[in-house]
């Protein structure tokens, strides 16, 4: 029995992770939701009532050393900052300072080993100080979403996907398989010191994700690439901060380029089942595309 807690619950990656910890028949782990208020605390324990929750706010020391009391894993799920690399810095140390802490489970992204764009930087900086720290780690390092696709449903409404990647592919993923994915980890002792590329089941080009939106829907879609500037112009209309919004544009050139053109097998051999596919995800949620 461990003592498990996520920082970073309350964002969809921490409550698909919960969900999944508690979907689990056999689970004799104590679940521990830091978030950073009580308003935050209160919604979740209504959704989850055998969760434990605690107020913390990573930049306020004396409240993440106390979230970490009798705490024996963490499992850090960095918030959309700019500040990335300090939060990280932040959380190892006051994990490393908690004596009770063996296992860290840190949340990442697919490629952060090459520091090639701004997020893998950011990423990696985490996963080498976490390595350096002489506690156990595990990096979960996924890729883009399908779920992000929901950010793009009024163009697929209208007939349209735009979606600044070129030609290029790509394997998204869904947050439920990552969720139950870290919720694996997080209830196992097998996976110390080890990095995992977790993408989706299926390579797809913007134009097969808009043909896969097609048939799903029984409405033609269309794909569209925009260039660079009309892709950051409407991140920002729809409020992304200027430093996100460039570098979702890296990300994407990064597939546009086929650098990410990977169907890893790390997702599927960690669930333990077939990864969902973006035809499921679309019938799924076919109500927010129609």
């Amino acid at each position: 029995m461990s003592n498990i807690l996520i920082i970073g619950a309350a964002g969809l990656n921490g409550i698909a992770t919960i969900n999944a910890l508690f979907a689990k028949a056999d689970l004799k782990d104590t679940i521990i939701a830091g978030v950073r208020s009580e308003e935050k605390a209160q919604a979740l324990k209504n959704r989850f009532p055998n969760l434990k929750t605690r107020i913390m706010d990573i930049e306020q020391p004396d409240t993440l050393a106390s979230s970490m009391r009798g705490v024996d894993k963490v499992f850090f799920i960095t918030g959309n900052i700019l500040e990335r690399e300090q939060h990280a810095k932040l959380v190892i140390d006051a994990a490393k300072a908690a004596t009770s802490v063996t296992d860290f489970i840190f949340y990442s992204v697919f490629g952060a080993e090459y520091e090639s764009i701004l997020f893998g930087r950011q990423f990696r900086f985490g996963e080498k100080y976490l390595e350096n720290s002489g506690l156990k780690w595990t990096h979960l390092r996924t890729i883009f979403f399908q779920d992000n696709l929901l950010g793009w449903a009024d163009g697929i409404k209208q007939g349209t996907l735009y979606l600044g990647t070129g030609a290029g592919k790509f394997a998204p993923l869904v947050v439920s398989d990552i969720g139950e994915i870290a919720a694996n980890v997080l209830t196992s002792n097998t996976h110390q010191n080890k990095a995992y590329n977790i993408t989706g089941p299926e390579l797809l080009s913007g134009a097969d994700i808009a043909h896969i939106f097609s048939t799903t829907l029984d409405s033609e879609v269309t794909h569209v690439s925009p260039n660079n500037e009309t892709t950051l112009a409407s991140l920002i209309d729809t409020g992304w901060p200027q430093w996100q919004a460039e570098g979702l544009i890296e990300l994407f050139n990064l597939f546009a380029d086929n650098q990410a053109a990977v169907v890893s097998p790390d997702g599927e051999a960690l669930l333990g089942r077939k990864l969902t596919t973006l035809k499921e995800f679309i019938t799924e949620n076919r109500t927010a595309f129609i």
